[in-house]
């Protein structure tokens, strides 16, 4: 099992060109094309996940299905994914979900938080660069809907603020890379500001 780091950085719209400015000061490239990420999250009935994350509890776990269109379609190789956060590290298994629907519908048993059911629908357009050795991804353009008795509601709620995350192997490369990042590391979890979004409604930081 091998393990990564990762750093997240809240980036508003009006700084994308900073950090667009300091990649290219810093050799970096674009690795791929954009893209669309469509994913739909699990949870307990008393959003265990959601709470351990708020917490930081360690080990904890994200369980999700993934696909790459603006509408999510089940017949179109979903993956699940399931992300496991420790002290280590942070872990990440994927694969193709033969029935994504049934998962859907059913529910998912997991040995440890028991059976999580589909909670929220999370879609953003990210972008992929290379810097040094680190990884980084920018996500935009993050929507966030409800999903009540496995059907996803027609009502979006959007984020206005967007997330790179940096993915490294060892915390002196990470060091010595973005010692200039012109921007603050921060803790920033989209699937936790969805659940906070679609409770109220609204992205209450507008």
């Amino acid at each position: 099992m091998t393990f990564r780091n990762e750093k997240k950085i809240r980036v508003n719209s009006s700084k994308i060109y900073d950090l667009i400015n300091w990649i290219d000061k810093n050799e970096g490239f674009q690795l791929f094309p954009n893209r669309v990420i469509n994913s739909i999250y699990f949870d307990t009935g008393n959003f265990s996940m959601y709470s351990d994350s708020m917490e930081g509890v360690l080990p904890r776990k994200k369980i999700r299905l993934r696909n790459y269109n603006y509408k999510f379609l089940f017949d179109q190789n979903v993956k699940k994914e399931i992300k496991i956060s420790s002290a280590e590290g942070r872990f990440k298994t994927s694969r193709i979900e033969k029935n994504p629907l049934n998962m859907m519908k059913l529910g998912y048993m997991d040995q440890d938080y028991g059976l999580c059911s589909p909670v929220i629908n999370i879609v953003y357009e990210r972008s992929y660069y290379k810097v040094k050795n680190i990884r980084l991804t920018l996500d935009q353009k993050i929507i966030y809907r409800r999903i009540y008795n496995s059907q996803i509601s027609s009502f979006s709620t959007y984020d206005n603020s967007n997330v790179v995350e940096l993915k490294f192997s060892s915390e002196s490369l990470n060091n010595s890379v973005i010692k200039n990042f012109p921007f603050e590391l921060s803790r920033f979890s989209k699937y936790c500001r969805g659940i906070e979004f679609i409770r109220n409604n609204y992205c209450n930081e507008l």
